[in-house]
């Protein structure tokens, strides 16, 4: 798992507004970073990654949103959103990896009980299903660049500085 970027600047005595609009920026970047890997199905670990970060920005977001009004909450569920289309994809791929490896196992071919034509489906289920997450997850992300959201969001937190 990518570590949280390191924030600098951060003062107790600052105000809470001051201080989201140190944190906030970093966070936003640090989701951003992982744009790079995105347009790449195969970059499993990158895009768990990505969801990460987008997990940090948003609680940093949902503490300091008593800052920023009603429009911040909005802006918030985009995050959530995109959380939850990462985190179905990052669970396929690990109930995949999973299954795979259970019939990998030299010790489960010898099992009467096991099923392996339903294994094989449930396998077959997971990439279907991850391929539609995966391309849910694109168009949301490709539509919200589309919108500049990312300077739009910028724009709000030093906006109420």
């Amino acid at each position: 798992m990518a570590k949280a970027w390191k924030i600098e600047g951060l003062k107790s005595q600052k105000s809470y507004r001051k201080n989201a609009s140190i944190i906030l920026p970093i966070k936003i970047a640090e989701v951003y970073s992982w744009d790079k890997y995105i347009d790449d199905p195969q970059n499993v670990e990158e895009l768990h990654n990505m969801r990460i970060s987008i997990k940090r920005l948003r609680y940093s977001m949902e503490f300091f949103s008593v800052n920023y009004g009603k429009k911040f909450g909005e802006l918030i569920q985009v995050w959530v959103d995109l959380q939850r289309l990462l985190g179905d994809i990052h669970d396929c791929d690990v109930g995949q990896d999973a299954l795979m490896d259970y019939l990998e196992d030299p010790s489960q071919r010898d099992n009467e009980g096991v099923n392996v034509i339903g294994i094989n489906t449930l396998i077959l289920r997971y990439r279907q299903t991850r391929q539609e997450r995966y391309q849910e997850f694109l168009t949301y992300w490709t539509s919200l660049q589309k919108k500049d959201f990312k300077g739009n969001l910028l724009g709000i937190i030093k906006k109420s500085n």
